[in-house]
């Protein structure tokens, strides 16, 4: 693919972004049709989900198999050609999704594939981080942990699902969809009773016997895979092209060795119902680099890192330069050829050393200015991102948590704290949660990385007198605590140590000794001084001591965080349900919404280095801004909530199920449905519909699953879950649960109203804030999709177009624009209300780029009865300004009465034009009357006249 444009490797910071799913119903031609419609929504940059060669299949890229090559299933280097020069045409630019992180080890991966052929022998050893040599059997010590299997490997063995074949000149063993490659060396288990076979068939004279014998006499020969000279190696490799060539002719050539290899092959299968026919392929399987086992048995045991707990995304080792250049040569072709202006890096905090990484990124790109780079890093509550990480910014999860909070009313905490925890009986606060969540994981799902760390430290703490007494036992017990207690994802120790990592590992290990003294203070320090590189309690440290220090600090880093992600973001987050719309990524739900000042603090400090994205949903979001928005709507009313969830739940009482003696759904899940009611509801027809049926019963199923209370991904509980289903059914039915829908119908309709002008005011401020606005697909418009897969349904393009042709003809005058505000604003329910907010905004943001893209940021002081209830502030630059004005709270307005907008001495005089109206307004004494801004519109964008 070639280019006319000059390299890409100037920071072009986006002006707004707008996020596709790419995947086999929505292609590269999909996103090609679109591209006019993007234009014309203000849009500046399409920002592409990962596009490389993913799992066939496969509805969101993150399972990457070939780092090589585009995903043929979204489309052909030309489309992706067609679809750069189309943007490059309308001044738009593109954002690629990157993921250094792991890649799905399915059918496809071939540098999987040559990993279990080979073993450590294979060229991939290194590009995967596998512990070879830690496992506490001895038998595993040089394979590899295989957990591909439905059922323990005995069951499936005898029960003849292990299937050996001969494909491609090699011997593979098929089972389920994996066919696990035989090491070369191993062949002589189907060869050498194949040549005797056809010796005393054919005699051993005979063509096919002397080839047989050859090609066994070669096999035999091969280096072992635990080979550690790289001349054996390579040596290795040229033989086993030369036997699987050899063994490719057979079928041609020597067609009876061909047959008697067929004829031993079936033989080697076994007979279901004769355990002793299994024994010679037990043998087999055996003395392979890999061993297959149950899925299950990687929780405890597996020995390679993993994305999350995910078996089948195995971690690679891109700290290797060989690795990091192999993965990202694709994007860097994309980038340099001005194809691409910037990358999206996926879960940087899976990465040994992230900083070093993002170093290496910018070098790689070269150019005078760095390279547009936006990390999804989930930064704690009142954490930073590191000052000295080369990125723009982060994807945004803080500011989805900044502006989520501004519409949750603080007031309404006491009264709905007090209603959950009499209704759901749970009392325990939110960190209590958290704290538990993580330790839960550590146990269950990550406990194989536990081990290996607890192992990693064990060896440590034998090079010293002072540590030698730690058991390994309590080594584990002490790193689980440690983790659990950690106040963020991960710390980022390297050679140097910073202030901040001194403060989380410590302040982790002081909160893990108090939770746990009977482990002793000893251990929690020892644990600290390591992970902070300090020298052993008996003098400096040797180099021996300080490099396994160095593995440790990094090994621990990396598994802090999906302990966290999967602890806290896919387990609390589905526990604690207090207020639904506060359990968001990056989010804190025990922080019971925000104070304005304290969000115009927030997004002030964004000001300076405003590159990072601002969103409000994303791909990996608990639930949509919408629902989310109507959600935060219970914050005001937490009585008349409290008195409908109570009439519900009388009325619903006959349709629960008695599971083991205990009815389901119980409490706590049936508080969380009712919230998703109310933040989903589509109508009352479309409610009563099957697809909405299936949506909630599929949420429902993944929140219990993520809960891990009563069933979870690991342990499936199906006659729980069926119960469950069941009671979706019959309270969503119309037959039966007729009163409780008309309840529901009205209540959801009524916080419907508030919750579509929480929405439009979080839109401006997205549009307008310091950051890069980033819209998720579909989004522009009204949008109540739950977490994924809800959120990757297909969207209407052709409507939306239709809609937003339809406003654009609407406005022709000022009159007519302010006609189509209040007409607008008289049914929010439209669907192009949102469109209106959003395309209106984001042209503005594309026409005023020094003021909204690097202006500065002031916030506007509001006076009057209604003041708690406005959010306002300034965008300047150049003698240029713009402001932005937003209600909250707003079931407790009806009139703005005497609440005003004070404005700074400098725009005191200024004439404004209202966006969204036409309306010209003018500040008396640098006073502007909130009525006069929002009076014809929900929301009010001003710009200097």
């Amino acid at each position: 693919m070639t280019s006319t444009q000059p390299p890409a490797n100037a920071a072009r910071t986006p002006g707004s972004t707008y996020r596709l799913q790419f995947h086999a119903d929505f292609t590269l031609r999909d996103a090609l049709a679109i591209v006019p419609y993007l234009r014309a929504l203000g849009v500046t940059h399409l920002y592409a989900s990962p596009i490389l060669k993913a799992r066939p299949g496969s509805t969101h890229g993150y399972d990457v198999i070939d780092h090589a090559v585009l995903n043929p299933e979204v489309g052909t280097e030309d489309d992706l050609a067609a679809l750069g020069a189309a943007l490059r045409e309308r001044g738009m630019g593109l954002l690629l999704d990157a993921v250094p992180n792991h890649m799905c080890v399915a059918a496809g991966n071939a540098w999987w594939a040559d990993l279990l052929e080979h073993g450590q022998a294979s060229r991939f050893a290194g590009h995967f981080d596998i512990a070879w040599d830690d496992s506490p059997r001895p038998q595993m010590h040089g394979r590899l942990l295989l957990p591909v299997l439905g059922d323990q490997y005995g069951a499936v063995l005898e029960s003849g699902q292990f299937a050996p074949a001969f494909e491609n000149g090699g011997f593979v063993v098929r089972v389920h969809d994996n066919h696990l490659p035989l090491d070369p060396r191993t062949y002589d288990r189907v060869l050498a009773p194949a040549a005797a076979l056809v010796r005393e068939q054919c005699g051993a004279e005979h063509p096919s016997a002397i080839q047989l014998a050859s090609v066994l006499h070669a096999v035999k020969n091969l280096p072992a895979r635990t080979e550690a000279d790289p001349a054996r190696i390579a040596e290795r490799r040229v033989e086993v092209v030369a036997i699987r060539r050899r063994l490719s002719e057979l079928a041609e050539r020597f067609p009876e060795a061909a047959d008697a290899v067929k004829t031993v092959l079936v033989a080697l299968a076994g007979k279901a119902g004769d355990p002793a026919s299994f024994a010679a392929l037990d043998e087999l399987l055996e003395a392979q680099a890999y061993r297959p086992c149950f899925w299950r048995v990687a929780s405890d045991e597996i020995n390679y890192r993993r994305f999350f707990d995910v078996n089948d995304l195995a971690a690679l080792s891109t700290e290797h330069a060989e690795v990091f250049d192999a993965v990202h040569a694709t994007w860097f072709r994309w980038v340099r050829s001005g194809l691409a202006d910037g990358l999206r890096i996926d879960h940087p905090d899976g990465l040994f050393d992230p900083k070093e990484y993002l170093d290496r990124l910018q070098s790689a790109c070269g150019g005078e200015e760095p390279l547009y780079v936006v990390v999804e890093k989930i930064l704690g509550d009142g954490e930073t991102l590191p000052t000295d990480w080369a990125c723009a910014g982060t994807t945004g999860y803080e500011f989805i948590h900044a502006i989520n909070g501004l519409f949750v009313d603080r007031a309404g905490e006491g009264p709905l704290t007090a209603f959950y925890q009499q209704f759901t009986g749970l009392d325990d606060p939110w960190a209590e949660m958290v704290y538990r969540g993580k330790r839960q994981v550590s146990q269950s799902s990550l406990a194989s990385e536990l081990n290996a760390l607890a192992h990693q430290l064990d060896r440590v703490a034998r090079l010293d007198r002072r540590s030698r007494d730690f058991t390994l036992n309590g080594i584990r017990k002490a790193l689980r605590e440690v983790i659990a207690c950690f106040p963020v994802y991960r710390s980022y120790v390297t050679d140097a140590v910073t202030d901040t990592d001194k403060a989380v590992v410590g302040k982790a290990t002081r909160w893990a000794y108090r939770r746990n003294p009977l482990l002793g203070k000893a251990v929690f320090d020892f644990i600290r001084d390591t992970v902070l590189l300090k020298d052993s309690p008996s003098g400096p440290a040797s180099s021996e001591y300080r490099a396994l220090q160095r593995s440790f600090a990094g090994k621990f880093q990396q598994v802090t965080s999906p302990v966290a992600a999967k602890g806290v973001e896919d387990t609390a987050f589905y526990v604690y349900n207090r207020l639904t719309s506060l359990n968001e990524v990056g989010g804190e739900p025990g922080r019971f919404g925000w104070k304005p000042d304290a969000v115009h603090t927030f997004l002030a400090a964004r000001a300076p280095a405003p590159g990072g994205l601002s969103p409000l949903s994303t791909h990996d979001t608990k639930r949509g801004e919408d629902v989310r928005a109507r959600i935060s709507v219970l914050s005001e009313i937490p009585n008349e909530w409290a008195e409908r969830v109570t009439h519900w739940s009388e009325l619903n009482r006959a349709h629960k199920i008695d599971v083991d003696g205990a009815l389901a759904p119980d409490a706590n899940e049936e508080y969380l449905l009712y919230q998703t009611l109310v933040g989903a509801w589509p109508g009352s027809e479309e409610g009563a519909s099957d697809s909405f049926r299936q949506r909630i019963r599929e949420y429902m199923r993944k929140g219990l699953a993520e809960a891990k209370v009563h069933t979870s991904w690991i342990n499936p509980n199906p006659e729980y879950e069926t119960a469950i289903a069941t009671f979706i059914d019959r309270v969503l039915d119309t037959d039966s649960s007729g009163a409780f829908l008309r309840d529901l119908g009205a209540f959801a309709a009524r916080v419907a109203g508030f919750g579509r002008i929480n929405s439009l005011a979080q839109t401006l401020i997205r549009c307008t804030a310091p950051g890069v606005p980033d819209t998720y697909q579909g989004t522009e418009s009204w949008d109540f999709s739950l977490v994924d897969p809800d959120n990757r349904r297909p969207v209407d393009y052709d409507a939306r177009a239709e809609w937003l042709r339809d406003v654009d003809a609407r406005i022709t005058t000022n009159s007519a624009l302010n006609r189509l505000a209040r007409e607008l604003a008289e049914n929010l329910a439209d669907p192009r209300a949102k469109l209106f907010v959003t395309a209106l905004a984001l042209r503005s943001r594309r026409e005023w780029p020094d003021v909204f893209a690097r202006g500065e940021y002031v916030p506007l002081a509001v006076t009057g009865e209604h003041a708690d209830r406005v959010f306002a502030f300034l965008r300047t630059a150049g003698g240029r300004a713009a402001a932005a004005i937003v209600p909250r709270l707003p079931t407790g307005q009806s009139s703005w009465g005497d609440t005003a907008l004070s404005f700074p001495e400098a725009f005191a005089g200024v004439r404004w034009e209202n966006v969204f109206t036409g309306e010209v307004v003018e500040p008396r004494a640098g006073s502007l009357p909130v009525g006069a801004a929002l009076g014809a519109f929900p929301v009010a964008l001003l710009r200097s006249v």
